[in-house]
């Protein structure tokens, strides 16, 4: 299984996910903000500042989205 080398915050709310097997995947949250999930990514500060631990993507431990998971919002 892959793991997240990095995770780069773009505008209208994308991430640039890359990936240690030398790909990457743009993962568009922008049909999302309006969730209870996600919502607090509408504040563009907070979205800003989305890390990585390799197997999550993190924002401040108040919102995670898995690599699993990042595979399935990237084919919806």
């Amino acid at each position: 299984m892959s793991r997240i080398k990095s995770v780069v915050p773009k505008g209208d709310y994308r991430l640039e996910v890359q990936l240690d097997n030398g790909s990457s995947v743009t993962l568009n949250l922008e049909s999302r903000l309006q969730t209870v999930r996600f919502g607090m990514l509408s504040d563009k500060q907070f979205f800003k500042t989305a890390t990585t631990d390799g197997i999550c993507i993190r924002w401040d431990n108040k919102i995670e989205i898995s690599i699993n998971e990042v595979f399935q919002l990237v084919q919806k």
